[in-house]
């Protein structure tokens, strides 16, 4: 019975990690909705800048869900997604300094 727990659990386990796939790209859209929020809260983002910004971060998911739909994110995926966070990171940053 332990064996058979043990195995389901590493199966669980395994197969929560090849689902992820792409924790990198979680990290950085995390940090990249909580710099949003900062904006918000602290008023350097108006109410038409942050929706804006909130359809940027749509389209990043957008991105980053076609790539896993097939269960593998290529290395043409992970860039092209790369290149969309950087986008969208510089945004964040001119529409909270200007």
């Amino acid at each position: 019975m332990k064996s058979i727990m043990a195995g389901a659990l590493v199966l669980v386990v395994t197969s929560g990690a090849c689902l992820a796939g792409t924790p990198l790209i979680d990290a950085r859209q995390n940090v990249q909705s909580h710099r949003i929020y900062n904006g918000i809260t602290s008023g350097r983002l108006t109410y038409p800048e942050t929706q804006q910004l909130v359809r940027g971060q749509i389209h990043v998911q957008k991105l980053e869900n076609k790539a896993k739909a097939d269960g593998v994110v290529t290395p043409f995926e992970r860039a092209r997604i790369n290149v969309a966070q950087s986008v969208q990171g510089a945004r964040i940053f001119w529409k909270t300094h200007n």
